[in-house]
């Protein structure tokens, strides 16, 4: 589940920049908010990012989770309109250390958004997943995943000032070496995550953000499952290297167990989580 910040934390990172289709990684951030780094003129810019995420509720029982997450990402500019990008990251489970791993890396190019008339912008990114998780190299013998993401968002021009709208459509195939995993369970072959989001940046720093994505995946043998992920952030840029947010998420299945009641919901006792994070900007 899933970093980056202008004094505008949100999604518009993942949106915008962002998003590429691994395979389904049981390691990745809780948080999926991350700050855009600021120091566009360079050609070499990024940002780390370390965040603890937590249960929402604590229903005592040994259930609650409890997580450290921590990212980085490289960003090498190579004109106005292209940059390349690499991106992995770290997962801590503080009850359970066996849990530790690393996420999958990513590779990818992506072209800056572009006019589209006076009202849209778009911009869109390939990339290729490099399986650097246990998950992925050992229990799902995945060999590299390739995605491609078209962003578009309302030119910031036709909106008061602070305020970005943007969605995203990505697909994505994984090549793996056999179509099931060590434990049984069939990979995932090919999937696509739509997202939305919206975000307003306060005058004095402060930003707040809200991110909706659903996710399809289709494994080997054509089975389609469908996800959902819902985060609502607020974050504070303290000054131009440094940025802190706190939030909370919610994920799962968009489907109840009946196959027809839709379980999308804001807060779920037994999968909400909440998070607070610090990202240093260079």
């Amino acid at each position: 589940m899933s970093f980056a910040m202008r004094p505008l934390i949100g999604f518009l990172t993942t949106v915008l920049l962002a998003s590429q289709v691994f395979a389904n990684a049981s390691v990745t951030s809780s948080t999926t908010l991350v700050q855009q780094p600021k120091k566009q003129g360079r050609m070499w810019s990024g940002f780390i990012n370390a965040s603890r995420s937590t249960s929402l509720y604590d229903f005592q029982d040994g259930t609650r989770q409890d997580a450290m997450d921590y990212m980085m990402r490289m960003n090498l500019k190579f004109n106005d309109k292209f940059s390349m990008r690499v991106q992995g990251g770290y997962s801590q489970d503080l009850k359970y250390p066996e849990n530790n791993d690393f996420s999958d890396t990513s590779v990818s190019l992506g072209r800056a958004p572009f006019a589209l008339g006076k009202t849209f912008m778009m911009g869109y990114r390939v990339s290729t997943g490099l399986p650097t998780s246990k998950d992925s190299h050992t229990r799902q013998n995945l060999i590299a995943s390739l995605s491609t993401t078209a962003n578009l968002m309302i030119n910031p021009d036709r909106l008061i000032s602070g305020l970005e709208i943007a969605g995203a459509v990505s697909a994505g195939r994984n090549f793996h070496q056999y179509e099931t995993a060590l434990d049984g369970r069939v990979n995932t072959q090919w999937s696509s995550t739509q997202m939305f989001s919206m975000a307003y940046t306060f005058t004095t720093g402060i930003s707040v953000s809200a991110e909706f994505s659903h996710r399809n995946t289709w494994s080997y043998q054509n089975v389609m499952r469908d996800t959902f992920e819902m985060t609502q952030e607020i974050g504070y840029e303290i000054n131009e290297t440094f940025s802190v947010a706190a939030g909370h998420t919610n994920s799962g299945s968009s489907l109840k167990p009946n196959g027809d009641d839709s379980n999308v919901q804001l807060i779920n006792e037994n999968t909400s989580l909440v998070y607070a994070s610090a990202t240093v900007v260079f």
